[in-house]
């Protein structure tokens, strides 16, 4: 039987009807996506302007308050093969609204704590939940955008998850100031809540459970959609295929140095080190936070974007990590650890723009990975990253606790300056890892669409 082209043409126009549809459709299911990270970054960060009140509160060294910010990402880590597989399986949909729910009851276990043991236990809460959001972002992402799109949007989303991160900065400290840590914590269980919602009602794990073709339909490409031997397999099977892809553990190592030195010193002791080192408020010193965290934003929208535009995944990467290293070391040893401070401006917003490696370290897995273990291979790179932060921050504490010559102010143990700059060696060291990782790294090959 002939097709006409009249008969053609109804078709022809339903199909560029329904490819329409997910262009439009597709931005509001990312921003619930990545608004849900968001939440995680700011717990991540939320830390830091209060360090003094619970170390005060509970009596606790700083070793303690380090475990405190590391069993979050001990806890993260861990979790990253199983949200990979939670992605890959049940969908973005799911994993992410029972993450937000976990991260609420979390946080406001931390909110109405009585002991630090309790604390501690809350911590665990809103690290689990927390732990999901972005490897189901980024399925949300490979399954929406075309893959010449693919490293701008999760660059872009990397700079809408750092608000969350700049929420936990100055404002998230006049917040403390206003109406306490406690209440903080209690205010914040409602945002992820709402947050919760949003994603149950509105999330589509990808253009399908829409009604809609596959975005590799859309593209044209027949490569990019798995068989049904390869969707069953199991979760043994995605893990050794995306273990044995030579080609991720060098963006394990990058996002291992990148976010293991930034988190260790500006999520958990920039605020308190600015405010102990050059005797500033806690105000004022979260805006020197702030300035890294709006580093971070530009960073990861800029770099994904570069990413795209000029076709290399490793430039960007090696840019981002020498900038970072040179950064700490200037931070470590100009001046015995103290640079002057209007210096902090420009050193700490741009350790923050470093973070933009990580963005397009996450981009690449669409180049390097198939498919069926994009989720899986997501996760040993993002596992890398918190690896390296649950690792340092206890360590730091430690060099901030060996350095203490016992002076108290307020309550709160007072660290000289020479014990900062342990601490900023030591992160000095975790990014030579991930310099070294951005060299190792090859250029994935891409097709021009």
């Amino acid at each position: 039987m002939t097709i006409t082209s009249d008969q053609a043409a109804p078709a022809s126009m339903r199909w560029n009807t329904q490819v329409a549809k997910i262009y439009r459709r597709r931005w509001l299911i990312w921003s619930v996506a990545v608004l849900s990270h968001s939440i995680g970054l700011f717990h991540r960060a939320a830390m830091g302007p209060m360090a003094d009140r619970i170390m005060a509160d509970f009596g606790i060294t700083a070793v303690a308050f380090g475990s405190l910010g590391a069993i979050y990402f001990y806890v993260y880590a861990a979790m990253q093969i199983p949200s990979g597989t939670l992605a890959d399986t049940i969908g973005p949909r799911k994993t992410i609204t029972m993450g937000l729910l976990f991260t609420t009851a979390g946080t406001i276990v931390m909110g109405l704590a009585p002991t630090f043991g309790v604390l501690y236990f809350g911590r665990i809460l809103v690290s689990f939940g927390s732990s999901v959001a972005w490897l189901s972002a980024l399925k949300v992402i490979m399954n929406w955008f075309r893959s010449r799109e693919v490293g701008t949007v999760t660059g872009l989303s990397g700079a809408i998850n750092n608000t969350g991160q700049l929420l936990a900065a100055t404002p998230l400290a006049l917040l403390i100031i206003a109406i306490g840590w406690r209440m903080s914590f209690v205010t914040a269980a409602g945002m992820s809540l709402t947050v919760a919602a949003l994603t149950w009602f509105i999330l589509k794990d990808d253009p399908t459970k829409a009604g809609l073709p596959s975005i590799a339909e859309a593209e044209g490409s027949t490569t990019a959609i798995p068989d049904s031997k390869e969707r069953g397999l199991s979760v043994r099977e995605r893990l050794l295929r995306a273990a044995s892809n030579k080609r991720a553990w060098p963006l394990f190592m990058v996002c291992m140095g990148t976010y293991g030195a930034y988190s260790a010193f500006f999520l958990n002791w920039y605020v308190i080190y600015l405010m102990q080192t050059y005797g500033l408020a806690r105000d004022y010193a979260a805006t020197f936070a702030l300035a890294s965290a709006v580093g971070s934003i530009i960073g990861t929208s800029s770099l994904g974007f570069i990413s795209d535009n000029i076709r290399s995944r490793r430039i960007p990467i090696r840019f981002a990590t020498g900038t970072s290293l040179t950064c700490l070391l200037i931070m470590a040893l100009w001046n015995g650890g103290k640079p002057p401070l209007e210096a902090h401006w420009l050193l700490a917003f741009l350790v923050g723009s470093g973070i933009g490696a990580m963005s397009v370290s996450f981009a690449t897995v669409r180049d390097v990975a198939r498919p069926e273990v994009r989720g899986m291979t997501g996760g040993i790179i993002n596992m890398g990253a918190f690896i390296g932060a649950a690792a340092v921050q206890p360590l730091f504490g430690w060099f901030l606790d060996r350095g203490w010559i016992g002076e108290m102010l307020n309550g709160v143990r007072h660290y000289p300056v020479e014990a900062f700059q342990q601490g900023l060696l030591l992160c000095c060291g975790l990014m030579v890892l991930g310099f070294l990782g951005a060299l190792l790294m090859k250029e994935p090959l891409r097709k021009a669409g």
